[in-house]
């Protein structure tokens, strides 16, 4: 009996963790998107927001956005538009149309 409940409970800590561990990793945040993104349009930011819409309904792939988040990141101008036509890209390669 005890051994179950110590077992569950341990169960119970690593999703917990996995959980937290992910949702602090992931830097997708709107706010932080855009900043880090230099939008300078209603339809930049919109275009981030139907992203992050697309992500939370599963259609498109989280990995998939943070990468190329990432990547266009670090580029040294035109960051926005390098997020927008390499995700629209790496989407269409899956058949997700943007």
């Amino acid at each position: 009996m005890v051994r179950n409940c110590l077992s569950l409970m341990l169960v119970f800590v690593l999703l917990t963790a996995a959980g937290s561990r992910q949702a602090a990793a992931s830097p997708l945040d709107a706010n932080t998107m855009k900043v880090a993104l230099r939008t300078a349009t209603p339809e930049d930011d919109g275009f981030i927001d139907r992203v992050l819409m697309l992500v939370d309904r599963g259609t498109l792939p989280l990995d998939m956005v943070e990468s190329t988040f990432l990547w266009a990141r670090k580029k040294p101008q035109r960051k926005f538009q390098y997020f927008k036509y390499g995700l629209i890209a790496r989407a269409q390669q899956q058949g997700i149309a943007l």
